[in-house]
């Protein structure tokens, strides 16, 4: 049995398996300060639920330099995740035209095409394939770059290689001088050519996000050219990552789980509860950085002012006091939509929408097409991150 004091986020151990950990610290040590990290962590959902209610104490101030540190692509301004109300909410009423209910609708043909490309050159170049690698990260990838309005091939790759840079970025203090190197490049690749494509839609606009954001404009205000940059940036690289792993990881949960698989294969509209139900179960979002702003007394527990803080929404999400046997993979849960795994309040994910649908296409795709479709790894390995949780490898034969 793990015990409280041995919970490190860094160990190879607890990144494969997280679970019995977040339950024995909900039940022990709900808040509890973790050294090899410098912060202080929250467990159980009651309490997790309240750091995002009560941003003028739990402040996303320092999320973005907490993650990437001197690697965060745009310095100058607050990242829309790394700002609180009232700041926090007119960027985000200006970058809400892209995600709105009429907008996803218009995406899904998109998408859907994405999917069947990828599809199609699985089918027709590999008989085995890495789930991971060949499928589910270039979907997001690509649907990323529709949604910005980049066309070049080239580009898309160059999407996957930044994203899989900066994801290293939150492990600087222990990574080697090379992968630094190879981090600090990307992202001044990153940078250089996003501001180029803002400033070529100033001039010539177009039916995407980028265009969009530049026309930008509400009661007079307007996103600067840096403001843009940041948005998209973190567009960019919150797009590409973690829809990615809810994509492998919902198939590693069907596959786990064959009556479900057979379920979901029978009527591929179930692959969006399934979705729905690796979003709670497997969130590929561990936790969230904030900072505690003054002196708080959390579950009995002093977390003094300045503190960084982790919120576990992993754990929250399996605390048995909301969800009934929250280790089972069930689905149809009467309240699945209490998970926090898109946070709640003022942060909640302005893509959940567009990741939901665009996951739950991929998946129900990929069995639609691939009938026969089975692992060749029962147990695969989990990808070494404190922060982001998603499947190193899935192999696969068709």
């Amino acid at each position: 049995m793990t015990t409280a004091t041995a919970f490190d986020p860094l160990s190879y151990e607890v990144q494969q398996d997280p679970y019995p950990y977040y339950e024995e610290l909900r039940r022990n040590a709900p808040v509890q300060y973790i050294e090899s990290v410098a912060a202080w962590g929250i467990f159980r959902y009651a309490d997790v639920e309240s750091t995002f209610k009560r941003p003028e104490i739990f402040s996303a101030k320092d999320f973005t330099s907490n993650a990437f540190g001197e690697f965060d692509p745009v310095p100058e301004v607050s990242s829309i995740i790394a700002t609180d109300p009232p700041e926090h909410s007119r960027i985000r009423r200006l970058a809400n035209a892209g995600f709105r209910p009429n907008a996803i609708k218009t995406m899904e043909p998109k998408v859907d095409g994405v999917i069947e490309r990828l599809l199609d050159n699985l089918e027709t170049t590999r008989s085995d394939f890495d789930l991971v690698s060949d499928f589910a990260a270039y979907v997001p990838v690509n649907v990323t770059a529709d949604l910005l309005g980049v066309e070049d091939p080239a580009v898309r790759e160059d999407f996957k290689r930044w994203t899989a840079d900066l994801l290293q970025a939150p492990n600087r203090g222990v990574l080697p001088q090379e992968d630094l190197d190879r981090i600090r490049a990307s992202v001044a690749e990153l940078r250089a050519y996003f501001t180029e494509q803002i400033e070529y839609r100033r001039t010539h606009p177009g039916t995407d996000l980028i265009s969009d954001l530049v026309r930008a404009e509400e009661e007079k205000q307007t996103l600067t050219a840096t403001e843009i940059l940041s948005l998209v940036a973190l567009m960019q690289f919150g797009g590409s990552e973690t829809p990615s792993h809810l994509i492998s990881s919902t198939v590693y949960n069907l596959f786990s789980h064959p009556e479900i698989l057979d379920e979901v294969r029978r009527d591929p509209s179930r692959a969006l509860a399934a979705v729905q139900e690796t979003l709670r179960q497997n969130s590929p979002v561990q936790m969230v950085f904030q900072t505690a702003v003054q002196d708080v007394d959390v579950a009995g527990v002093a977390i003094p002012a300045g503190s960084m803080v982790f919120s576990y929404i992993a754990a929250a999400n399996h605390d048995d006091t909301i969800f009934d046997e929250p280790a089972q993979f069930i689905l149809d849960r009467p309240n699945l939509n209490k998970h926090l795994s898109f946070a709640t309040g003022a942060h909640h994910c302005i893509g959940a929408p567009l990741g939901r649908m665009m996951c739950a296409k991929a998946v129900s795709g990929l069995l639609t097409r691939f009938p026969d479709l089975r692992p060749v790894e029962q147990r695969p390995e989990w990808m070494p991150s404190y922060w982001v949780r998603g499947l190193a490898q899935y192999r696969f034969t068709a």
